[in-house]
């Protein structure tokens, strides 16, 4: 049952509309991460895949939507996995994940696999204990499983590193608070909002969250709230509160943000996940600009970033494709054949490097080798028209493609 968190008219006019949404989107989720190289009027929008998880601890199907980043099928890379709760209103919390990883991703944050977590029933779901009306309380029956099917269904599919950020709005912003009280490992990141709307004199969840943050169990863990000054459902007093309780005694390694909107004019608070995504990865971007020695410049900088974080972080792609290009400007061309021969190393299936290295190779004047990675090239595009204009003045223009003609 669809059951918004205050019924008015406002809210429940969204719900009828998003409601509306997943059978619709079964036409535009199709089996790959990313779009075809062409399209045809009609063709689907790519958002990523429907998954069916079939649950044992709560008797009933879970169906998941699966982003995987660019590039998944072409690397043999593991990937970060960002958990978004409340993916059935997917026109709000899921399609604004997928577009807003997607513009950060490779330049201002790593790829990651995104993972949408629907609701069937919130409250019961979300909730560690029942609200004054009555609804929900089961929550550590939902932790069990997140912890005991969800992460490793998504673990056994798909390349994962062991490194989870849970995305929660509304009521999932209190399941997320009371999993890492319930255990730490369970998510290394939240961006949430407010989790002390269940709060009473009696049981805090954010009182207790104060308490963990001033422990050795905190560190490398990040949390970031976001809340609307005005809403009268839930006064920011709690909060507030967490904000000085954080301020006075969070161990240093615990990293928070809590945000507050006074002017904030749409019913439904705001998640903040740019700004919140931008946070938790502070310092990600390489910078081009200044001396480069070559690769183990790149390779020093991620690995400061796996210590910080907590987990390999991989140069990207795109950011070696960029360095080898910079070295071989400068001429420096052991060092860029060092960086292109790692890139083909982790990055397989890319075009990106066997482009470079054909072309790299063809400048220091080795043909041979030259036209074996134009060959490489044409066998993942065949039709790239600047490699076999290539193989043709190199002399390699007949029977140069393995059964591929020009």
């Amino acid at each position: 049952m669809f059951r918004p968190e205050d019924p008015s008219a406002e809210e429940i006019h969204m719900a009828r509309r998003v409601a509306t949404v997943p059978l619709a989107l079964l036409l535009f989720l199709a089996p790959h991460p990313e779009p075809a190289s062409s399209q045809s009027d009609g063709d689907p929008v790519t958002l990523g895949t429907y998954r069916v998880l079939q649950s044992e601890i709560l008797d009933e199907d879970r169906r998941l939507q699966v982003r995987l980043p660019r590039g998944y099928d072409a690397s043999v890379l593991d990937y970060p996995v960002v958990y978004v709760f409340y993916s059935d209103w997917v026109e709000l919390y899921y399609a604004e994940a997928v577009s807003t990883i997607t513009q950060l991703s490779a330049d201002l944050m790593p790829q990651v696999i995104l993972v949408g977590v629907p609701n069937t029933d919130r409250y019961r779901d979300l909730y560690p204990w029942p609200r004054p009306d009555g609804w929900g309380g089961e929550a550590e029956r939902f932790l069990r499983f997140v912890r005991e099917e969800l992460f490793p269904f998504i673990d056994s599919q798909y390349r994962t590193k062991d490194y989870r950020v849970m995305v929660g709005p509304q009521a999932a912003a209190v399941f997320g608070v009371y999993a890492v009280l319930e255990a730490p490992e369970t998510f290394d990141a939240l961006i949430v909002n407010d989790p002390c709307r269940i709060d009473s004199e009696e049981r805090s969840l954010c009182e207790a969250l104060a308490r963990l943050a001033a422990s050795p169990e905190a560190a490398g863990h990040f949390f970031a709230v976001s809340h609307v000054e005005r809403d009268e459902r839930w006064p920011s007093t709690r909060l507030e509160a967490l904000r000085e309780e954080l301020e006075e005694s969070a161990v240093a390694e615990f990293r928070w943000r809590i945000s507050t909107d006074p002017d904030w004019k749409l019913f439904l608070a705001p998640l903040h996940l740019r700004e919140n995504l931008l946070a938790l990865f502070q310092g990600y971007a390489f910078q081009l600009d200044g001396d480069l020695e070559g690769l183990s410049d790149v390779l020093s900088h991620y690995e400061g970033l796996s210590r910080q974080w907590g987990f390999s972080v991989d140069p990207p792609d795109q950011v070696l494709s960029q360095v080898s290009d910079r070295l071989t400007e400068a001429e420096r061309f052991p060092a860029a054949l060092e960086v292109l021969n790692h890139l083909v190393s982790v990055h397989p299936s890319s075009g990106n490097g066997y482009w470079r290295l054909a072309n790299l190779y063809r400048v220091m004047g080795d043909t041979a080798n030259a036209i074996r990675y134009y060959r490489e090239v044409l066998e993942r595009e065949p039709n790239m028209p600047p490699a076999r204009m290539w193989l043709e003045r190199l002399g390699a223009g007949q029977g140069w493609g393995d059964g591929l003609t020009p």
